[in-house]
């Protein structure tokens, strides 16, 4: 076999800058000890200053590991497009370098890719680990694996994804740099409008670490805007694609509001309905927070949307002031 032609089933994408030398030493030995063992391992330093980091990665004696060293810090955005297009595999798989992968991931979103070509994005569920890396929380997406619910929130967990090579032929490089956070949920976004079907796998195969130090926790209210654009972007062309609203009504809620309302009461699509009820709630959510009466039409709304998802999400709407503004791209 020559190396230089070879191409592996899977490559897995990974960048560290700051994280503990002993949270990169556990993310790269779980992938080591995946049971799948035909892929790769790029791993891109975002950080020149991490000797720490730099000499584990040089030093270590598995061959499948390749290490880019940025020049200056560029940002996990610019990183994992660095890293994905140095990859060869067949399936692109991201890791974050503070989460460590059960033994069995690789295999099983390889087994689910290979049954289903429909499907571009394989995730996992996952549980939340804390810095000393015990269990706070089991199973943290396993009421959100529906794709729709992307019009909502962000329900995917970006470090337990794996996707086709083939979806680079709609956008290269494939993370728009313009987020410098968030650039997850701008892809799903990206994805979704361009046909593309995401699915999470049941298992929770990936052990995700919530620390004090992670940018989403640091960093959040930024974190926040740059979801919040791309949730707005992503329900306006939603519903422009659709032909239900008009590229210059995206700015008046009530319009939009309006003629979903009246989408949903005429669509007879399953799937339709079940996406206009989530941009409906969002619609609701948006206006009640700035004028209460919104949330008593919720409701009462005549398409009864309140029953249509989860106690969870009417409670938010209704009751939770705790970072409202954080929720939802138009407030």
């Amino acid at each position: 076999m020559n190396p230089s032609t070879y191409r592996p089933k899977v490559s897995i994408v990974m960048s560290f800058c700051y994280e503990p030398l002993q949270w990169i030493r556990f993310a790269v030995e779980s992938i080591l000890k995946q049971t799948f063992t035909d892929f790769e391992v790029i791993i891109v330093c975002d950080n020149p200053q991490h000797s720490e980091g730099i000499k584990y990665i040089k030093g270590h004696p598995d061959r499948r590991i390749k290490l880019i060293l940025n020049k200056e810090n560029l940002g996990p955005t610019k990183s994992f497009n660095i890293g994905i297009a140095s990859s060869r595999g067949v399936y692109i798989a991201r890791m974050d370098a503070d989460d460590i992968s059960l033994p069995e991931r690789l295999a099983k979103q390889v087994e689910y890719l290979d049954a289903h070509p429909q499907i571009s994005v394989c995730a996992t569920d996952v549980h939340r680990i804390g810095s000393d890396g015990k269990i706070i929380r089991r199973n943290r997406y396993r009421t959100k694996r529906d794709q729709s619910l992307l019009l909502i929130q962000n329900c995917i967990a970006h470090p337990s994804v794996m996707y086709r090579r083939s979806i680079l032929k709609l956008r290269t490089p494939l993370y728009n740099e313009d987020f410098q956070y968030a650039q997850d949920y701008e892809l799903w976004q990206f994805l979704t409008l361009n046909g593309c079907r995401i699915h999470t796998l049941e298992e929770a195969l990936l052990l995700y670490r919530q620390s004090p130090d992670q940018i989403s926790r640091s960093k959040r209210s930024i974190q926040a805007g740059f979801f919040k654009k791309a949730h707005r972007s992503f329900v306006t062309q939603w519903l422009i694609s659709h032909g239900i609203i008009e590229s210059d009504e995206a700015a008046d809620l009530m319009v939009m509001l309006a003629k979903c309302s009246h989408a949903y009461s005429s669509c007879s699509d399953n799937e339709c309905r079940k996406n206009l009820a989530h941009i409906i709630y969002v619609l609701y959510f948006a206006l009640g927070t700035g004028s209460p009466g919104y949330r008593l039409r919720y409701l009462f709304d005549r398409n009864l949307i309140a029953f249509h998802h989860r106690f969870v999400y009417s409670f938010r709407l209704l009751f939770s002031r705790k970072s409202r503004h954080n929720r939802n791209g138009f407030i």
